[in-house]
C-alpha cells in the first residue's frame, strides 16, 4: 500500500533524478538547457519541502492536499513540456544531450502517470489506480530500460556482468511482447485469469532478483570495484521505482506483500545503505 503522501514523495523524487540525469548528460554548451533542468531541480527541492510539512496521513479530500497538489501540477506539467521538447529534438540530433529518445519515452511515461494521478488529487477524488495490464505497460518498459541502462554503463572489461544484465534484458522483452497478448485475451476474458496471475508472480520474481543483482553492484561501485561510466544517484534510481512497483504490483499478487512492506520508496534510504 502506497500512501497519498508517500506517492507525492516517490514521485517528486523521481522527477527531480531525472532533472539531474538531463542537466548531467546536457553539454555543457548548452547553457539554456542546462539551465532550465537547474530550475526543475530547485523546483522540485522547493516541492519536496512543502510535502515535509504535511502530515504523511493526509487524505485526498484534505484541502491542505488538494492546495499542494495544485502547486505541483504545473511543476511537473512543466517538467513533462521540457523534457518532451529535447525529445523532439534528440530524434532530430538537434541538441547536444547524451540520452537516446527511447530514454525519453521511459521517464516521459512515468511523469505522464504522475499527471494522471494530479488529475484526481487537484479534484479532491481518489486516484483510481493502474488495471495490471497498464501497470505492466509503465514498469516493464521501466525494468527493461534500466537492465539497458546497467549494461551500457559498464566498462567494456566488465564483461562477465554485461553477460547477466543481457539476461535480464531478454526476460523483460519477452515480459512486455506476454503482456501485450494478455491485453487481447481480455477482450473475451475477465481480468485475473490463471495464466496472467502467473505472468503477474513470474514478473515480481524476475524483478526483485534483478534488483538484488543491481544492488551487489552498487554495493562493487562503492567500493570502487566496477568500472563503469556512471553516477551513483544513477545506479540507486533503480530502488525506489522497484520498490513502487512491487508495492503496487502486491495488490494483485499477494505473494509479495512481505517484500512490498520492507522496501523503501525513499532516495535518502539507498544513499545511506552500505
Amino acid at each position: 500500500m502506497v500512501s497519498l503522501w508517500e506517492e507525492h514523495l516517490f514521485w517528486l523524487e523521481i522527477l527531480q533524478d531525472h532533472a539531474y540525469f538531463v542537466r548531467d548528460h546536457l553539454s555543457v554548451s548548452e547553457v539554456e538547457y542546462v539551465q532550465t533542468a537547474e530550475q526543475f531541480i530547485q523546483l522540485f527541492d522547493d516541492l519536496l519541502k512543502q510535502l515535509n510539512r504535511l502530515s504523511p496521513a493526509i487524505s485526498h479530500s484534505n484541502p491542505a492536499s488538494i492546495e499542494f497538489s495544485r502547486k505541483v501540477w504545473p511543476v511537473v506539467k512543466g517538467y513533462f513540456d521540457f523534457e518532451g521538447a529535447l525529445q523532439a529534438l534528440r530524434i532530430e540530433n538537434a541538441v547536444n544531450l547524451n540520452l537516446s529518445p527511447t530514454y525519453l519515452n521511459g521517464t516521459l511515461s512515468e511523469n505522464q502517470e504522475y499527471l494522471r494521478i494530479l488529475s484526481y488529487l487537484i479534484k479532491g477524488s481518489e486516484p483510481v489506480p493502474l488495471s495490471l495490464i497498464e501497470l505492466m505497460d509503465l514498469w516493464l518498459e521501466d525494468q527493461l530500460g534500466h537492465a539497458v541502462l546497467f549494461k551500457n554503463l559498464l566498462d567494456p572489461i566488465e564483461i562477465m556482468v554485461s553477460n547477466r544484465a543481457d539476461l535480464y534484458i531478454g526476460k523483460y522483452q519477452a515480459f512486455i511482447v506476454q503482456n501485450h497478448h494478455l491485453k487481447g485475451y481480455l477482450r473475451f476474458k475477465e481480468p485475473g485469469f490463471a495464466r496472467q496471475t502467473e505472468f503477474a508472480l513470474e514478473v515480481g520474481k524476475t524483478t526483485l532478483e534483478m534488483s538484488q543483482f543491481i544492488y551487489a553492484m552498487t554495493m562493487k561501485y562503492r567500493e570502487n570495484k566496477l568500472l563503469n561510466k556512471e553516477t551513483l544517484r544513477f545506479l540507486i534510481h533503480h530502488f525506489p521505482e522497484t520498490c513502487y512497483f512491487i508495492k503496487k504490483l502486491s495488490h494483485y499478487a499477494p505473494q509479495f506483500q512481505q517484500e512490498a512492506s520492507q522496501c523503501s520508496l525513499r532516495r535518502e534510504f539507498y544513499l545511506k545503505m552500505h
